[in-house]
Formats: C-alpha cells, structure tokens, sequence
C-alpha cells in the first residue's frame, strides 16, 4: 500500500531538487524525474503566469 503526500514547491525549489536528483544513478531517480516534470508541466499548463528560464550555472572567469 503506497501512502500519497502533496506538498507544494516553487519553480525554482522543483529545479533545485531535479538538479540533486541528476546526480544519482540514472536507475535510481529516473521514473521520480519524470513524476516531477509530468506533475510540473501539468501545473503550469494550468496557470497563465509566465514560465521562467531554467537556472543555468556560468563558468567561473578565467
């Protein structure tokens, strides 16, 4: 029997977790990537805020 929990994120707290479960094994997180990106894009297909640009990291200067 699986117990089902709701809990709220942002756009930016959701990206902060996708980018910690990128680094486990691909087997490992997988299927959890996808349930959070399916119930994310769910989520802003629903509102009409804007959807920001993902975080991208720079390269430090030389």
């Amino acid at each position: 029997m699986s117990i089902v929990v709701t809990i709220e994120h942002s756009i930016e707290e959701l990206n902060a977790i996708l980018v910690a479960l990128a680094e486990r094994p691909f087997k490992e997180v997988a299927s959890l990537i996808g349930k959070l990106q399916s119930h994310g894009q769910l989520a802003l297909n629903t509102t009409s805020a804007p959807i920001p640009e993902p975080a991208t990291e720079t390269p430090p200067a030389a």
